[in-house]
């Protein structure tokens, strides 16, 4: 089957027993599918503003499909904790959800789906990750949505081979929902509805699917060539997806020898959708960002990348993002504007010293912190790489003098870190994102290697 637009995905031309879905390693058909959200658009009296809280992503796709069946607009919490649900509880007419709150339920699947009708242009909120200030919520049109998903399929339709689309991030975020549920849905490929995070769930999903998509993070892609023995299957993905941050240029090209193609990075946000996307090969220019077709970037005068598309709204949006135009139509990315921080009236790039940082032969992965106190100074995480990971405190602190003299010899004594802290892996959240809070919080606690 062709692109079905959202609008009609429960109404559209697809075979009865045609799998939507696989849990438990069954399929689930379009005609349970249709009849499970007719009989939550029927649960729903009238339309208004409805929670979906559903930690399984069948449940999350019918509740999704159902409430706006029933003309209701639909919030989709950052996370599923008791405390959240019920902070959002009274800005909601009514709660759907599997979790263990006071809520509605799904209904069991009705007889018929004669009543189904083309969805309206109805309203769907998500919440920004909160990695750089309090967490926003953000509403976007079901047509919105729709752009980015045709977007998203006539860009990397042709590098899908039948299999599955396989999930290790959530899809109550933004850029879960359309990997792994809205555009399965729209182009006919069945999703897996657990998350498959766990490296054991994951190796049983590839034991079992044949030339899956993988919807991944920079994160888990980074360990999972150590947790998965990938040489044991045939094919690992047919293709794989990475958004969240930047994937590695290391990683991206030790998954090479899984994925000949490249892995397909996507850079966006939840306010923007999908802005560029890029497949880092051994070229460096595979660095740099390709806007989508219907997206249109400009500059700002400090740096800050500007963004321009239906998809996110009439007006131009300002990235927090500094980056410099190509004469190509590209552009390369310099890091977060934010990550320019003052030491002593000087300017440090964080992103530049992880980078060099990494350029050692002992570091597998760095991250820089600032670290307010008295005065301020710099605190570096590091991964080692390994077969260094269970050195003494009294080698790791001639470790840091290393890095520190490694440092020196391109950054003025001002930038060089004086809190260093040798970890297993950094603390990157669920999204696959490294907050500022998550970092800091290493450096909250007193043991580590320290200089004054």
């Amino acid at each position: 089957m062709g692109l079905v637009p959202l609008a009609h995905v429960l109404t559209g031309p697809r075979a009865s027993d045609a799998p939507v879905a696989i849990a438990e390693g069954k399929p689930l058909s379009f005609e349970l599918f249709c009849r499970s959200a007719a009989a939550v658009a029927n649960l729903v009296e009238g339309s208004g503003r409805w929670l979906l809280a559903m930690e399984d992503a069948w449940s999350f796709s019918v509740g999704l499909f159902g409430l706006l069946q029933a003309g209701c607009s639909v919030a989709i919490p950052p996370n599923h904790l008791p405390a959240t649900l019920e902070r959002l509880r009274p800005d909601v007419d009514g709660i759907l959800t599997d979790c263990a709150v006071p809520g509605h339920r799904l209904p069991e699947p009705q007889a018929c789906t004669t009543d189904l009708a083309p969805l309206a242009d109805g309203l769907v909120a998500f919440w920004t990750s909160g990695s750089s200030g309090e967490a926003k919520c953000i509403e976007k049109r079901l047509s919105q949505l729709n752009a980015e998903v045709e977007v998203l399929e006539a860009t990397f339709g042709h590098r899908f081979e039948g299999g599955p689309v396989l999930g290790t991030v959530p899809h109550q975020h933004i850029y879960g929902c359309l990997f792994r549920i809205l555009w399965p849905l729209a182009a006919g490929r069945p999703f897996v509805a657990e998350v498959c995070g766990d490296p054991d769930r994951l190796r049983l999903h590839l034991n079992r699917a044949s030339a899956p998509a993988l919807v991944s993070s920079p994160a888990l892609l980074g360990r999972l060539p150590k947790l998965v023995d990938l040489d044991h299957f045939a094919s690992a993905a047919s293709v794989i997806f990475s958004s969240g941050g930047p994937l590695a240029t290391a990683d991206a090209l030790i998954w090479r020898q899984w994925i000949p193609g490249g892995i397909a990075e996507i850079y966006g946000s939840t306010e923007t959708g999908g802005i560029a996307w890029r497949v880092q090969s051994n070229d460096p220019n595979t660095s740099h960002w390709t806007p989508f077709p219907d997206v249109t970037v400009g500059f700002e005068a400090d740096g800050a990348l500007r963004v321009q598309s239906y998809r996110v709204g009439p007006d131009p949006l300002r990235m927090e993002d500094a980056a410099e135009p190509l004469p190509d139509g590209r552009f390369h990315l310099l890091g977060r504007l934010d990550r320019i921080v003052k030491v002593e009236e000087k300017r440090v790039s964080l992103p530049e010293l992880e980078a060099a940082l990494e350029a050692h032969p002992w570091v597998h992965r760095a991250a820089i912190a600032r670290v307010e106190g008295p005065r301020t100074i710099l605190g570096a995480a590091v991964v080692l790489t390994p077969g260094l990971a269970h050195l003494s405190h009294e080698d790791r602190h001639r470790l840091g003098q290393t890095l520190r003299r490694h440092l020196a010899q391109c950054f003025e004594p001002v930038a060089i870190p004086k809190r260093w802290r040798f970890v297993e892996e950094l603390p990157y959240n669920e999204r696959g994102k490294l907050t500022p809070q998550a970092l800091a919080a290493l450096f909250a606690v007193e043991p580590g290697v320290s200089s004054p």
